[in-house]
């Protein structure tokens, strides 16, 4: 039987009264339960700097217990890398520095599986990205430029590559992004030398020859010089931030006795970190410990750094 006007219009009358009344509580906070913030999805900004916040909890939480288990040992000063008593130390040193920090967006594997490719965090960011074209800086091309092509190919990706032991990049970049990728048979120094053939320069002194004053991205696997290539960065930009939104690296321990041995690297870590550079991802190689004629220990690791304090960083940020 039909409604009569009346009484339809009561119901419409109460329905409507209901949600205007959800409505006033549900921004007041009262008379809800805690949970019906669920019924009204965060923004994008919110989910971001919510990401933001715990991933920062997350990477101070390890780095007090970092600190912790420094202490804890006999000798905090000089702590082997791999030490051979399980019972006293039971870690490496790649455990002292976890990636606890979460990327605030997806992370994609970028390039070949195996070595040369790499994991990008927010790869999504940069695929949608219109407003400028992604920035991005790949020390230590050797033969193998999976990486650089499968950017170019779907991003706006302007790519600055040097090597100073090959000529040009590898046969896997297609001609047609040929022009939007850069290659110079320039090596990468804590220091300028333009005696030496080729030359090897600074990050800086290359972003300055570009008249670049940020990068995007930075891809560096230097077989070890990466300690003096980034102190030196840290030093031409004590005082500031870092100009650059996300480092993909490779990590090559040097020698115990070295500059670099365990203290030196512990100090080196946490001067990065004080520039705002969190640890997002990590991947051990394990080539070293598997190929029979050079097994070591696992010396070498990737890791994806995200500068949490870059002002300029479409991670940061949620447009």
């Amino acid at each position: 039987m039909a409604l009569r006007p009346a009484a339809a219009f009561n119901v419409l009358f109460w329905v409507a009264l209901i949600l205007f009344l959800f409505v006033i509580f549900s921004q007041s906070g009262v008379v809800l339960p805690a949970n019906y913030k669920l019924l009204y999805p965060m923004t994008e900004a919110q989910l971001v700097s919510q990401r933001l916040e715990r991933s920062e909890r997350s990477w101070a939480d390890s780095v007090l217990m970092r600190h912790q288990m420094r202490a804890q040992h006999a000798t905090p000063d000089k702590i082997p890398f791999f030490p051979m008593d399980f019972n006293t130390a039971p870690y490496v040193v790649w455990d002292f520095f976890p990636s606890t920090w979460s990327c605030p967006w997806d992370i994609q594997r970028i390039g070949r599986l195996g070595d040369g490719g790499k994991w990008v965090c927010g790869m999504s960011r940069y695929e949608e990205r219109e407003d400028n074209a992604t920035i991005i800086y790949s020390f230590g091309v050797n033969d193998e430029s999976t990486f650089e092509a499968e950017m170019l190919q779907r991003t706006n990706a302007e790519v600055f590559a040097y090597d100073y032991s090959v000529d040009d990049f590898g046969p896997q970049l297609a001609p047609a992004y040929r022009s939007r990728a850069h290659f110079q048979k320039v090596g990468l120094s804590g220091e300028d030398n333009i005696n030496r053939n080729p030359p090897f320069h600074t990050i800086k002194t290359l972003m300055d020859q570009n008249n670049h004053t940020y990068m995007d991205m930075l891809k560096i696997d230097i077989e070890g010089a990466e300690y003096d290539v980034l102190t030196r960065l840290m030093d031409d930009f004590e005082g500031s931030t870092l100009p650059i939104g996300q480092i993909m690296i490779e990590i090559h321990l040097q020698a115990e006795d070295s500059q670099y041995g365990w203290k030196g690297f512990f100090d080196w870590w946490e001067r990065l970190e004080s520039f705002g550079i969190r640890p997002t991802w990590m991947e051990i190689n394990t080539q070293a410990i598997t190929i029979p004629d050079k097994q070591t220990n696992p010396t070498c690791t990737e890791y994806v750094w995200v500068n949490a304090r870059d002002p300029n960083s479409i991670l940061l940020r949620d447009s």
